[in-house]
């Protein structure tokens, strides 16, 4: 079966919550003295403060930020744990047989796993189980262990700048092409998105909101996150349109070139 060719349905926008000339962008949902927050990284070239900011809300709202973890200074991939609460990240020089996993309400590092050094270590994604890691042309799923599990190559032409894990599916960034991939949990492509948001070739950090309840979320954000007027895209009871591919679900995603990040949906 063909992949599903998919449009990326911006319902928002916020700006980078600090300037940068790009490099090293990174993002993961996650809990922030439990709240589900977005966590943004950029590292370009030196340390940055690890920001938090509101999930889908109209406006950007920061609720907190830490300093990265000591001496970790090109993170280019978070993921996050939630029956840990960890963001674990992978680094892009230097330390890449390394990951680390350490406290999104500290930044202290409480866990390492040893992986195989690999050249350009740009994504991660943690699906509950087992850990993919991202390099511009291959996708490893390593075990909490550190064991590779088995390696993908991607597509041809392909650079993959970051990966994010859903509950059914991976998204990919492909700078390379210009494009978001959508894998199924076999590494099988089961969407493609030609046309990412913002300036091309620009996506460098992607999350998937796992957090939030979609059946309580309204297709349209608020400014307060409170619910509008029945039968309005503000009001979670009425149904998205378009509709979302699969199901409901909002993605995060950073372009580096226009300084945004931009949050939607595939449809």
């Amino acid at each position: 079966m063909p992949p599903a060719i998919l449009t990326f349905n911006v319902i928002g926008t916020y700006p980078y919550p600090y300037a940068t000339a790009g490099a090293g962008t990174a993002l993961t949902v996650c809990r922030f003295n439990n709240d589900p927050v977005l966590g943004f990284l950029t590292q370009t070239p030196y340390d940055e403060d690890i920001v938090y900011l509101s999930l889908h809300l109209s406006l950007s709202n920061e609720i907190g930020r830490i300093p990265n973890p000591p001496g970790e200074n090109v993170i280019t991939g978070m993921a996050y744990d939630r029956a840990e609460n960890l963001i674990w990240a992978v680094q892009a020089y230097g330390a890449t047989g390394t990951l680390i996993g350490f406290d999104p309400n500290t930044g202290a590092v409480v866990q390492t796993v040893s992986v195989p050094s690999t050249v350009l270590c740009q994504g991660l994604a943690y699906n509950g189980l087992f850990f993919v890691r991202a390099t511009p042309t291959e996708l490893q799923a390593i075990s909490k262990a550190g064991t590779v599990l088995g390696t993908l190559a991607v597509p041809a032409r392909a650079s993959i700048a970051d990966i994010t894990a859903s509950f059914f599916s991976y998204v990919a960034s492909d700078t390379g092409r210009n494009r978001l991939l959508v894998f199924g949990p076999f590494g099988e492509v089961i969407g493609i998105c030609t046309a990412p948001p913002g300036a091309p070739r620009g996506i460098q950090g992607v999350a998937f909101d796992n957090l939030l309840d979609m059946t309580q979320v309204s297709q349209l954000p608020t400014v307060d996150g409170s619910w509008g007027a029945v039968g309005t895209p503000f009001h979670p009871d009425t149904p998205w349109a378009p509709t979302p591919f699969l199901i409901r679900h909002n993605v995060y995603l950073a372009n580096e070139l226009d300084q945004t990040i931009y949050f939607g949906y595939f449809v």
